[in-house]
């Protein structure tokens, strides 16, 4: 029962939050990207939230507790790199752009609205279904231990709850509602790891799970591969850049980005040690993912143990939503109102973008549903985004010769070569070695690693066979323009 009423008391209080921003969204751009309008206080928090997404902490402690310290520790600190990445690449050339989603960056440095909604559809499906299944997953484990209910009817409630304040209150309700459950997560997550060290200090960092030397030979293969799926691959995030796209000014986009990152690295190595400390405590789990929710359920008072759990339900819901949010800006901006209607009455524009929340809030249940595993499908989401789009964002704010051609070539040529060699094998260095080379040798053999290369080569051979035009050219010099980083309230953007 204390469980059930301090959740009761939690949506009490999103839901009056969703009502205050039901009030503030009156147009599309109201609901997906706040107007323009969010300070550093709230884009930061909101970024923190995002990046300490209970499910994903969760499996990074799985992850710590089936393979290691480092393996455990990679999933955060990939994060929190490519939130820092990302600040100095492309966070102020979006808002200089003045980009509704992330989307737009590519549809406005490269001058092409098919280039925009291509990118789209990649990122939509990517996050929107498989990264926001992901979400579902461990959002789902926490209400299955809050409410002690099956995993099907804990999926449809955690997914009914999201998507209706998702859909009431839009951008606006997910970020200040993230500010609060952000707090309340860290203070959780450090909880526990005091916890644990002051009752089981002889079950933490043993040299044998933290040995540093097998990152630099075939062994780190690993960690390797999943610190850098999220500290590259992750950099064109969709849920990142729609909370971008709703800063004040591209200054406070940046340094709330830079903030965020560096919070999240500070406290990276937790889930490592916590999988390592459960792999004591626990023995032979065999759903590692949950072993956080036992702990608090096991250790705490009653009364901690339910604001802990309702904490991390409240990230589970707030990180979804971002994604439901984030994919309905794609689809309303970069598909509907770029192809289908480009003049449509601002309720009716506003009343599709709610429709896309929902119809993706019940695809990515479907995918939780049928899959029920949080890494796999988040590592999905990441390895489409970094074989296609990685490039293209990442060249475009310093190379101005990259040109259309070469980024319509590259994420295609990218994705065929990623789902050929998933459903059938990599071709191999034919290199046989247990070091350095042995390291390389194993992350080439991933469909990811190996596709990125393709896509990075086929990026600059045609830019360099195909020059860019005049109009790709002048938006290239937009998005370096530092004049333009004080500008970007809804207010200011209508003025010019």
């Amino acid at each position: 029962m204390l469980n059930i009423l301090i959740f009761s008391l939690y949506l009490i209080f999103i839901y009056y939050i969703g009502y205050k921003g039901y009030k503030r969204v009156n147009t599309a751009e109201d609901l997906i990207v706040a107007g323009w309008s969010m300070p550093l206080s709230v884009v930061t928090g909101s970024l923190i939230a995002a990046l300490l997404a209970a499910p994903f902490f969760f499996a990074a402690v799985g992850s710590g507790y089936t393979s290691g310290g480092f393996e455990g520790s990679a999933t955060m600190g990939g994060l929190g790199t490519c939130m820092i990445l990302g600040a100095l690449i492309w966070t102020k050339p979006l808002r200089r752009l003045k980009g509704w989603t992330l989307a737009d960056y590519y549809g406005l440095r490269y001058g092409s609205k098919k280039l925009g909604a291509y990118t789209g559809i990649v990122m939509a499906i990517a996050f929107g279904i498989f990264n926001a299944a992901a979400l579902t997953v461990g959002g789902t484990y926490i209400i299955q231990q809050l409410l002690q209910i099956d995993f099907v009817p804990a999926a449809l409630l955690f997914v009914s709850l999201t998507a209706l304040y998702s859909v009431i209150g839009g951008l606006w309700a997910v970020a200040y509602t993230e500010i609060v459950q952000g707090a309340l997560a860290v203070a959780g997550i450090l909880g526990i790891t005091i916890f644990v060290f002051i009752y089981y200090p002889d079950v933490t960092f043993n040299p044998e799970w933290w040995n540093i030397s097998e990152l630099f030979n075939k062994a780190g293969a690993e960690f390797w591969t999943l610190y850098l799926v999220l500290a590259l691959g992750d950099i064109p995030a969709v849920d990142l850049g729609q909370r971008v796209a709703a800063a004040k000014s591209p200054k406070v986009a940046q340094r709330s980005m830079i903030i965020a990152g560096l919070v999240i690295i500070a406290i990276s190595w937790i889930p490592g040690m916590l999988g390592e400390a459960f792999k004591t405590i626990y023995p032979n789990s065999t759903n590692p993912e949950t072993l956080m929710l036992a702990f608090a359920q096991g250790y705490f008072p009653p009364l901690l143990a339910a604001i802990f759990l309702t904490a991390m339900a409240a990230m589970g819901m707030s990180t979804v939503a971002a994604c439901y949010v984030a994919t309905s800006g794609i689809i309303t901006k970069n598909i509907y109102l770029d192809f289908i209607n480009r003049n449509p009455n601002p309720k009716t524009l506003l009343r599709f973008s709610r429709l896309v929340i929902l119809s993706s809030a019940v695809l990515g249940l479907i995918l939780a549903v049928s899959f029920q595993k949080v890494i796999d499908l988040a590592y999905l989401a990441w390895d489409v985004i970094f074989v296609t789009i990685f490039w293209p964002i990442v060249l475009g704010p310093f190379w101005k010769r990259v040109s259309t051609p070469a980024v319509w070539a590259s994420i295609s040529v990218g994705l065929i070569y990623y789902i050929i060699t998933t459903l059938t094998f990599v071709p191999s260095l034919s290199i046989q070695s247990e070091g350095f080379i042995g390291l390389i040798n194993e992350l080439w053999q991933a469909p990811v690693f190996s596709g990125v290369v393709i896509s990075g080569i086929t990026i600059v051979i045609v830019s360099l066979l195909v020059p860019p035009s005049q109009h790709v050219l002048d938006m290239h010099k937009i998005e370096k323009d530092k004049t333009l980083d004080n500008v970007g309230s809804k207010d200011e953007l209508v003025k010019q």
